[in-house]
């Protein structure tokens, strides 16, 4: 399908509305893969395995965002899908967890007579619904956490409690002149005192606690709540351990700093015994700050491994705290009263490898007592990594195995996800025998008459075998003629993953050709590779962009250069409109999506004030920046440069955004409207990723119809 046509032959702005909207529809019928299961023993004297898996996908009709469940028989000896369910709907279901068939959930329920929806924890036996308790009767905290910064929900191995994270149940708040009775529990003149959040998409979690409810009473139901933690950390990860509760915990003073997309906020490891015994475990690196970003045990009984990254408060030559995310080391304790040991993570021998970056664990992960499986991001693929606590090492799986994401571990077979650009999410599965060698369960599908194709610079003045040669991919047809997006990812210490995307296939339908850029910075590749942008942004990334534009360019001669756009959010955005003023006539159009634009006055603002003056190459006190500091910020900005801009700019805003603020937004829409420049903008309810799906639909059925729109409108 081609979208986009020479200025001559133009379609119609309602025709090529038409054909974005249907492309927009097609993407969303493609479901992605959220996680799968093995049910059930394998080792049985059956021949067939039996599988369940989650996935999601958009209702276009509601405007949600909702998932499903299916079923599938595996042969046992070949590993092909002999029979898979129709899908199962799962509605209002915020967090759940498995053991030994025995399943617990959390789900929101809404009053019937208008009133505050609420929750109830389920327990499911695999046939039938065993206990249920409901959280507002029982009244012992707030909502339970199900996010994937604090929230942590497990059973124990004997099946009679469960922890989990919640907001702490507060006082009940009355005004000084309250004229009726003032009961027990009450707090006067207390409710405007101001309570800080953890910032972007965690605004209703401030005070958390670890909760544990015995699912051996109903009535009354009885929960206990460890309030242990010292009054300067936030709990949350949550698990049973030892005969007791192990967890991280966050600083929260002398402020919370944004949890979201951040593994660097300074951490501790502890542990609580069931009668309310606190210790930690672990807090410091050499005595420096630490952040954890993710644990897992082996059993209650069994080792407990934990992803670590020093923080460098302490080094003069690095900032503090450093960049968002970055590599990170595996420290394990074998028993409680051990002491921790690291693993070693950058083998010398894999080529590619550069260290540990943005681990992602499998409920189940653990393949014996001694091992276990994590997928990581290795350049821009992702790839799993056996993790060998008795010999402390790692080896990294990518032979075969590129783009795939474990999802299931359970009596020597492995579940996992496999997709790239163009194929869609698919369930594939192997044996562990010293190794992975995954099989499609079913036949893929991918998107027709669609490659795609890795792209490899080297920036100037570095040698071929350079640490900080970057990577971008281009995803495309070869028809003749056809426009691209360059499109940069946000963080911009993050990655654009060669895995299968919607938003990529939706452009593709929608006629375009795009290409993902991880300019140096970006994680995966190496410490030193992340670090580098430090001090360099509005720079060294930009230019990185132009090289992997001309390089897509001369690599794929079917591509309009009169036909290139911009397309980033954050920043990405940050990035797009840098372009936009750097090089003014390269671009005939640009999409930012909540855009940093002035880093200087968006210090004070965000949520990450420790992002402003990092990324401009300075520490972070904890303090209001000198004037001094204050222009370094604005020099690296995309406000600097708006006088040169002559594409353009279509600004996509949400007005709740606490990462990067709607100030940002309105200031370069007014700052261009003021210079007369083509400036539009759209705002939306929403945070930083603008990702409800009535939101990403206009966004992006808006950006495809402003880019038509742009290279067919002839200048006067």
């Amino acid at each position: 399908m081609s979208g986009i046509q020479d200025a001559g032959g133009a379609a119609r702005k309602d025709d090529y509305e038409k054909v974005a909207s249907t492309a927009y529809r097609q993407a969303a019928k493609i479901p992605l893969l959220v996680s799968a299961r093995i049910e059930g023993s394998p080792e049985d004297q059956s021949n067939f395995i039996q599988l369940s898996s989650v996935w999601s996908q958009t209702d276009l009709a509601s405007y949600k965002e909702t998932k499903f469940l299916k079923s599938a028989i595996v042969d046992k000896t070949t590993f092909v899908g002999q029979q898979s369910s129709h899908a199962t709907g799962l509605d209002n279901i915020n967090i759940s967890t498995v053991k030994n068939d025995i399943r617990a959930l959390v789900q929101t329920v809404t009053a019937e007579t208008g009133g505050e929806s609420y929750q109830i924890i389920q327990i499911w036996e695999k046939d039938y619904l065993r206990e249920s308790f409901n959280l507002k009767d029982i009244d012992s905290h707030g909502k339970v956490y199900f996010d994937s910064e604090f929230g942590g929900f497990q059973l124990s191995e004997d099946l009679t409690k469960l922890v989990y994270i919640a907001e702490k149940k507060n006082p009940k708040k009355l005004p000084f002149l309250h004229q009726g009775e003032i009961g027990e529990n009450v707090e006067l003149g207390k409710q405007y005192d101001y309570r800080q959040d953890w910032g972007e998409q965690l605004v209703d979690k401030i005070d958390p606690v670890i909760a544990m409810l015995d699912l051996t009473t109903v009535q009354p139901a009885s929960v206990k709540i460890f309030d242990q933690v010292p009054a300067d950390l936030c709990p949350g990860k949550a698990v049973f351990w030892q005969g007791g509760i192990v967890g991280i915990a966050y600083r929260n003073q002398p402020r919370k700093l944004g949890k979201v997309y951040c593994s660097n906020r300074p951490t501790v490891l502890f542990y609580i015994d069931l009668e309310g015994n606190y210790r930690e475990l672990n807090n410091n690196d050499q005595g420096d700050e630490i952040g954890i970003s993710g644990l897992t045990v082996r059993s209650e009984s069994g080792r407990l491994c934990w992803f670590q990254r020093r923080l460098y408060k302490n080094v003069d030559d690095k900032v503090y705290p450093g960049p968002h995310e970055s590599d990170v080391y595996i420290v394990c304790l074998d028993s409680l009263n051990d002491e921790p040991y690291t693993i070693d993570t950058k083998p010398e021998s894999v080529e590619g490898w550069g260290g540990m970056f943005l681990p992602s664990l499998s409920e189940r992960c653990w393949l014996d007592d001694d091992s276990f499986l994590v997928s990581c991001c290795m350049q821009q693929t992702i790839v799993p990594v056996l993790v060998n606590c008795k010999e402390r090492k790692i080896e990294v799986l990518n032979k075969g195995n590129e783009n795939i994401s474990i999802l299931d571990v359970h009596q020597g077979f492995v579940i996992g996800n496999k997709s790239d650009p163009v194929t869609y999410p698919h369930l594939v599965i192997s044996r562990w025998n010293s190794g992975l060698e995954f099989q499609a369960i079913f036949q893929p599908l991918s998107l027709d008459n669609m490659t795609w194709t890795p792209l490899t610079m080297i920036p100037d003045g570095e040698k071929a075998d350079s640490i900080y040669a970057f990577k971008a991919f281009h995803i495309g047809n070869t028809d003749a003629n056809r426009p691209l997006i360059v499109w940069p990812h946000g963080g911009p210490h993050s990655v654009l993953a060669e895995r299968f995307s919607r938003t990529a296939a939706y452009f593709n339908l929608a006629g375009f050709n795009i290409l993902f850029v991880n300019y140096r910075g970006s994680l995966g590749f190496s410490e030193e590779f992340t670090r580098v942008l430090m001090g360099n942004v509005g720079d060294m990334d930009v230019k990185d962009c132009v090289a992997a534009t001309e390089k897509c360019l001369e690599t794929f001669p079917n591509i309009n250069r009169d036909k290139v756009f911009l397309m980033g959010g954050s920043h990405g955005g940050f990035l797009v409109t840098h372009l936009a003023g750097q090089y003014p006539t390269m671009f005939k159009g640009v999409v930012a999506r909540n855009p940093v634009i002035n880093i200087a006055s968006m210090c004070e603002v965000t949520d990450i004030p420790d992002w402003t003056l990092n990324e401009s190459g300075l520490n972070y006190t904890w303090m209001n920046p000198s004037p001094e500091m204050y222009q370094e910020m604005w020099a690296r900005s995309p406000i600097s440069h708006c006088e040169k801009i002559q594409a353009p700019i279509l600004l996509m805003i949400g007005k709740n955004d606490l990462r990067v603020p709607p100030s940002q937004g309105y200031q370069f829409f007014h700052s261009l409207k003021a210079l007369n420049k083509e400036v539009y903008m759209h705002e939306y309810a929403d945070n930083h990723p603008l990702g409800k799906p009535e939101h990403d639909a206009n966004v992006m059925i808006s950006a495809a119809v402003f880019f038509n729109k742009s290279v067919n409108t002839k200048k006067s």
